[in-house]
């Protein structure tokens, strides 16, 4: 019906159509059509925000937010 809003592209993650191409994102999520996750504490050392609050961290780091380097061969002495 006419009262029914029409987003196109449809919007993701749990987002709603809430205006003609309009998303309202559900919590975590933002962009146009809600497909940015949002992390609160940002990915250190060249990691991404790959889903809310989870960081896909690059090599040779590791940890929530990728601040915890892998040592290999592991680190000695401290």
């Amino acid at each position: 019906t006419c009262a029914t809003p029409v987003c196109s592209p449809v919007c993701a993650n749990g987002g709603t159509c809430s205006a003609p191409n309009t998303c309202s994102c559900a919590a975590g999520w933002t962009g146009a059509t809600c497909t940015t996750p949002i992390c609160t504490t940002a990915c250190a050392n060249g990691g991404t925000c790959s889903a809310p609050n989870t960081c896909t961290c690059a090599s040779g780091w590791t940890g929530a937010t990728c601040a915890t380097a892998i040592c290999s061969p592991a680190c000695v002495n401290g």
